[in-house]
């Protein structure tokens, strides 16, 4: 059903009364002011026709005519806005802008570092005219350090930070992301830190800038893998590394690949009908699921076999495992195959295209993840929604993408006062359009139009306090109890790294993510296992046994001081035991819970078993993730590694969290918030759902670079040193290539391309394929990091597809004090941890301690705060209570 203003208008949003000056471009900027606005900001995206990529490349939609309000997957990323033009280079309209920060609340761009500072618009100068002001960049490399003047975009930061390397096959290249991850990820990052910084500004009057970095986002995404490198010493580029879709490479050392529990089944398979897309994915956890898919595939003799009885003889012969379970799996549909699976208690998910998520997923129907709006150039069409619902302050779609210019008037004469005079010189002296452009026939109509009468621009958020910089994070005056397994500890860490005191609530035994490698010395033990190091920093931590009736008693009495529950037991399991939402906030109001689960509290898929390989093959990420079929035979489809489902699931549900916090901090209430993994991961492949939806087209896996419904051009080069570098972003543009030849011409490698005739763009344009034909023997004959630091020193979006641990000793971390050394006593030690994401710079984003040992805080959280005597606690230990 399609969203109408009215019905946006009859619940409260989390953000209501807040603008946004939204200075963003191509995708990750624009697809974090998309949820600014889906949560009720005022988000006002300021262009000028002759910058804004988004309008002038991708596809339309069938019949429409391209035009700079035609392009549809601009259209779903600038959903929730409103849109102005003006002129940054010119004195006037630079004048405009800068009354318009003044009655803003927020500036969020992600041009390239410096861009904004030189066009007058820098922190420093806004914070002169809004002292408050919180000011989001988010650019490539940041704003500071040795490379800060490198540019991105996913791929290229991908391939920087280390993620490319995390997917694919042993002894083949990356098989890379499919889609820009770090477009998608780098606008959630933009998006939580706006609300986390606006939020730390409504408790202490203060704004601050806070300096993203793209790569540095995929850096910290890596999972365990870098801090295996600083503790352990171990090199990514190992044998059998990355395992494709397998947690363990047969016949290679038994090492822990960054995939959760080393396990085995753990594959993909093709499913009958053979098709492109059609397979599913299959992993079997314990002893006990192996057996359920023995007698789910019907007892075959070969499965029977005493080799196949234990997780080690299953990992040993995995070949043959795979090979019989493959010959199954053919027999039935993907969606066949999954069902049975999951009825026997077998975790199993088809890997799904595009047009499986938008036409075929009934839990993503049922959970109205697709939503119509009507754009009046483009029509009627299926958006994407939240993938979590707030009981109090749903995030809604409530507008298409704005047409360029189209609030130019409501914006400058209603909001800012100008005459409707000086308001149509701004379109004859170049402020609101250039001349060299054709006017739209609705600006002819503003033009035309009677006056807007001035309302002003509302009642902007005035600070009362003006507090210094803190050594205190920005959630520093928050409590949160975690109940979190792997689905939900990255969250938990965001907000402890944050400041917020989290108490990490863990079984008598310890948490099972406990058991999960690699670690210390590669000798298992609970307490070192470097992957729960790593997503459990600055946490407290105790044990608590909530199926007994003291458990639960002591469980409501810490949830009545606190802020903040993240939990992700399977859907309703807490309110089985009386510690559900509605039990808890009757003596806690200002509550806020967080249902982090696998699908979400209803739904046909609400109970089925998952993991990160699952969701990753239904969320559509291996849909899009491989290699060409001319390169590797059998298209087949590679999960990215390093734990990035339960990445994406953690991101929206912190963005859910802050922003229930931010209606909290006006209102006083709390609220229920259902977050799911997959429909976040459904969310998460970039352009390729609105490809579908649009073109009604499904994209194909290609090595290395973007899935597409066509073949595009290699953008992975083979250099001399056997490593590769991304060149997919402007590799040989006709403004570039001079520059291109110039340096391959000083190594003797530019072949004929120094012929002047090359230089005419018809020339240029028809000799496309031999010109990256010398590009490629260019790269062949260098180093990887000659290649992409050499291109970027030019000019050139180029990327070192980089192994995770050559970041450890990369000067530009360094730089920006990225690596935090973080003390851990019991060993008598010092480990070097990877750090935060960005640079907040009035509310520090920190590692502050290492991860809990099991109920290290027992006692300082039972006695000195719950008041039980050492001898109670005692008591309760010994009755398996704590």
């Amino acid at each position: 059903m399609a969203q109408t203003q009215r019905q946006s208008a009859v619940t409260p949003a989390a953000l209501a009364g807040v603008r946004v000056l939204d200075f963003t471009w191509v995708r990750a900027g624009p697809w974090a002011t998309r949820w600014l606005g889906a949560f009720g900001a005022e988000v006002v995206k300021v262009e000028w026709p002759l910058n804004e990529r988004g309008r002038t490349t991708g596809g339309t939609a069938p019949g429409v005519e391209p035009d700079l309000n035609s392009r549809t997957n601009f259209n779903d990323t600038n959903a929730n806005k409103k849109g102005i033009t003006v002129n940054l280079r010119s004195e006037r309209g630079l004048e405009l802008i800068k009354k318009l920060v003044a009655v803003s609340d927020v500036v969020v761009e992600n041009f390239s570092a410096q861009t904004l500072q030189s066009w007058g618009l820098g922190y420093e100068e806004l914070k002169k005219i809004k002292p408050d002001i919180v000011y989001v960049s988010q650019s490539g490399f940041g704003h500071t350090g040795r490379h800060r003047e490198y540019l991105t975009m996913g791929p290229i930061a991908q391939a920087f930070s280390g993620l490319t390397f995390l997917s694919g096959l042993p002894g083949e290249q990356p098989a890379g992301w499919g889609w820009s991850y770090l477009d998608d990820t780098g606008g959630m990052y933009i998006a939580f830190s706006t609300m986390t910084a606006l939020y730390n500004r409504n408790i202490t009057g203060q704004g601050q800038h806070v300096d993203l970095s793209q790569m540095i986002v995929g850096a910290t995404l890596n999972g365990s893998a870098m801090l295996d490198a600083t503790v352990n010493g171990r090199p990514s580029r190992r044998e059998g590394f990355p395992p494709g879709n397998r947690a363990h490479w047969p016949g290679t050392p038994m090492l822990n690949n960054y995939r959760g529990p080393t396990t085995a089944p753990h594959n993909s398979y093709r499913t009958k009908g053979g098709g492109y897309n059609d397979w599913c994915a299959i992993a079997c956890f314990s002893d006990d699921e192996w057996r359920r898919l023995v007698g789910v595939m019907g007892s075959p003799k070969w499965a029977s076999s005493p080799k196949f009885g234990t997780l080690s003889g299953r990992l040993q012969n995995q070949e043959e495992m795979d090979f019989g379970i493959q010959e199954w799996a053919q027999t039935l549909e993907k969606y066949e195959l999954m069902e049975i699976c999951q009825s026997s208690g077998v975790p199993a998910m088809p890997v799904q295209s595009t047009e499986n998520r938008v036409d075929h997923d009934p839990q993503l129907r049922h959970r109205d993840l697709y939503q119509e709006l009507e754009h009046p150039v483009i029509g009627k069409y299926k958006f994407q929604n939240a993938p979590f619902k707030l009981s109090e302050t749903p995030a809604t779609n409530t507008k298409p993408a704005p047409m360029i210019g189209q609030h130019n008037q409501e914006i400058f004469e209603g909001m800012l006062g100008l005459s409707h005079e000086d308001f149509v010189s701004g379109y004859e002296d170049n402020t609101f359009w250039p001349s060299t452009l054709d006017r739209y026939p609705y600006m002819d109509e503003m033009i035309k139009s009677e006056p807007i009468p001035f309302t002003g621009a509302g009642a902007a958020f005035k600070s009362e306090k003006a507090s210094a910089a803190t050594s205190s994070g920005p959630l520093s005056r928050l409590r949160v109890l975690e109940l979190a397994d792997e689905k939900g500890q990255y969250c938990g860490k965001l907000m402890a790294d944050l400041g917020a005191e989290v108490i990490k609530i863990e079984p008598s035994g310890g948490e099972h993510a406990r058991t999960v490698g690699p670690f210390l010395d590669d000798l298992p033990h609970r307490e070192r296992s470097l992957s729960f190091w790593h997503y459990n920093t600055s946490k407290r931590g105790i044990t608590l046994n909530l199926e007994s009736e003291d458990g639960r008693g002591l469980f409501r009495e810490l949830a009545d001081t606190a802020d903040v529950i993240l939990e992700t037991f399977d859907a309703g399991y807490l309110t089985s035991l009386g510690l559900g939402y509605e039990d808890l906030v009757k003596s806690n109001p200002r509550l806020i819970m967080c249902s982090l689960t696998s699908f979400g509290q209803t739904g046909p898929w609400r109970d089925f078993l998952a993991s990160d390989l699952l969701h990753l093959a239904a969320g559509g990420q291996m849909g899009c993730c491989g290699y060409d079929s001319d390169h590797v035979p059998g298209d087949i489809p590679i999960a990215p590694g390093g734990g990035q489902a339960w990445h994406i699931g953690s991101h929206y549900a912190y963005m859910a969290i802050i922003a229930a916090l931010m209606h909290r901090t006006g209102s006083g209430q709390g609220q229920y918030i259902d977050a799911s993994v997959h429909d976040a991961c459904a969310l998460t492949t970039e352009m390729h759902v609105n490809t579908y939806i649009y073109q009604g087209q499904v994209v194909l896996r290609q090595t290395g670079r973007h899935a597409a419904a066509m073949p595009t051009a290699v953008s992975q080069l083979l250099c001399k040193d056997g490593k590769y570098v991304n060149a997919s972003a402007s590799r040989v543009t006709l403004r570039l290539f001079p520059t291109l030849v110039e340096w391959m011409d000083g190594h003797g490698l530019a072949g004929d391309l120094t012929e002047e005739r090359y230089l005419d763009p018809a020339v240029f344009a028809a000799s496309e394929a031999h010109v990256e034909d010398v590009v490629a023997n260019f790269a062949a004959n260098m180093t990887r990091d000659e290649v992409a630091h050499g291109g970027q020193e030019r000019g050139f979006n180029w990327g070192a597809i980089r192994a995770p641990d050559e970041l450890v000793d990369e000067g530009h971390l360094t730089d920006r004090d990225f690596w935090v050394d973080v003390p851990h006593p019991e060993l008598g030690k010092t480990f070097k941890y990877p750090g935060a994401a960005g640079i907040y710079n009035g509310s520090p984003w920190r590692i502050s301690s290492r991860a809990p040992l099991i109920g290290e805080h027992n006692e300082d959280i039972f006695c000195g705060e719950l008041g039980l005597q050492k001898t109670e606690l005692a008591y309760l230990a010994e009755a398996g209570v704590v």
